[in-house]
């Protein structure tokens, strides 16, 4: 692993570990919060930094000292974008899936209307709401 890989593997769980003690123990509903279209980015980030951002916060969930959720995830990995790239329109996408009489539901980012960090044959599953930031 490359010295900029660990940079951003320590990046990843520091981040995903503000997003977990923000969504547990900020009001219900005050992290993240709808927002007007963003499909529109001013910066599209590089998309070589998005991937290495994204496989950051995957090997962190997945081997890191917990396992968040996927809107834990996604908050972590929307801010971990915006501050590689500020205005990247990156935007926390929340989706429903009915199934067995109960309501399921995913998250994930989107950039430019591409998912990343998620892989399209699950978040395809999902009808998606609106778009939320958790951008403060």
């Amino acid at each position: 692993m490359s010295k900029t890989e660990i940079l951003d593997l320590i990046a990843a769980q520091r981040e995903l570990l503000r997003s977990r003690r923000r969504l547990r123990h900020d009001p219900p509903g005050s992290l993240i919060k709808p927002i007007a279209d963003r499909s529109v980015a001013s910066a599209t980030p590089d998309k070589n930094r998005l991937r290495r951002i994204a496989t950051a916060v995957e090997r962190a969930s997945s081997h890191g000292i917990f396992r968040p959720t996927c809107l834990v995830r996604a908050v972590a990995l929307e801010r971990l974008i915006d501050q590689a790239c500020a205005e990247s329109g990156a935007v926390v996408r929340v989706g429903v899936l009915p199934k067995d009489g109960e309501l399921l539901a995913h998250a994930w980012i989107e950039v430019d209307g591409e998912v990343v960090g998620d892989r399209l044959s699950v978040v395809n599953k999902f009808t998606p709401l609106q778009d939320f930031s958790g951008l403060q």
